[in-house]
């Protein structure tokens, strides 16, 4: 291995900085990257709607002014309205509701909606089932863990308590939908919201496949008491084991999904 060279005062060599033209340069060049297109108005006033959404404290459900309304608060035009609206709609931020009546309505962050714009990307980098799979796995270990580790206990336990029980005398349901409520918990609990987002979002992109699979039921009786051990661990704050067993809970899934869909897993992930 070479040793670094001496410099003429005998000391080690001192890794040379970029010069000023060369760090001002790559500074642009990064700066590019997230400014590669200019940001459209459409975006500017969707923005300025979820801004008054939470000023004016609305819940979801809740009416928005009318067009007339909107057109005069965001000093814009009526195409351009639509098209913010239509955004978010997408997004799953407003509902519009046609017809008779029509009006515009609050919706909510819900991290499916999030998944299916991720879905786009993934889909173009190349990203297949079973990479996703590994990063629910990960991803819902981790939420376990900062889930067991809410300071706030009294929440927890009104959180995880729907949980702790076997199958016996419960309604009969798709194991899949039950899934659903118990990992939204779970993320709800960790007490982080980019994480709760972020992470509930590669957890549901996977879903629509596993409603769709009849055999999942099956699975029924063993998920709900994986819900109930690994809800018993968060209550008890044992983080240790909450992120193991929600690990080995969601490897069982995965197993059943590579046993229906053996073909699917290497296929990109797209949205359904």
């Amino acid at each position: 291995m070479k040793r670094p060279m001496a410099n003429k005062s005998g000391g080690r060599a001192v890794a040379r900085r970029p010069s000023p033209s060369i760090a001002a340069e790559r500074l642009q060049e990064t700066r590019d990257v997230f400014t590669q297109r200019p940001i459209k108005m459409c975006e500017i006033v969707a923005l300025e709607v979820v801004r008054d959404i939470v000023a004016e404290r609305l819940q979801p459900g809740d009416q928005l002014i009318d067009e007339a309304k909107m057109l005069a608060r965001y000093r814009t035009s009526r195409g351009t309205l639509r098209q913010a609206l239509r955004l978010l709609e997408v997004q799953g931020l407003i509902h519009v509701r046609a017809g008779r009546g029509a009006s515009t309505v609050v919706g909510e962050p819900h991290s499916a909606n999030l998944g299916r714009t991720m879905q786009l990307y993934l889909h173009m980098m190349g990203a297949n089932y079973d990479q996703l799979l590994s990063a629910w796995q990960r991803a819902d270990a981790m939420l376990a863990r900062l889930a067991a580790e809410n300071p706030d206990r009294d929440l927890v336990r009104q959180q995880m308590t729907p949980f702790l029980r076997d199958d016996d005398g419960c309604d009969a349901g798709h194991p899949i939908g039950e899934g659903l409520d118990f990992h939204k918990a779970v993320a709800d609990l960790s007490g982080n919201p980019v994480l709760s987002l972020g992470l509930a979002a590669i957890g549901g992109m996977h879903t629509p496949h596993l409603l769709e699979a009849t055999q999942m039921t099956e699975l029924r009786p063993p998920l709900v008491r994986d819900h109930a051990r690994v809800a018993e661990a968060i209550i008890s704050g044992d983080a240790d084991r909450a992120e193991m067993l929600m690990r080995d809970h969601v490897g069982g899934v995965i197993e059943a999904f590579h046993a229906v869909w053996p073909r699917l897993v290497g296929e990109r992930v797209e949205w359904r």
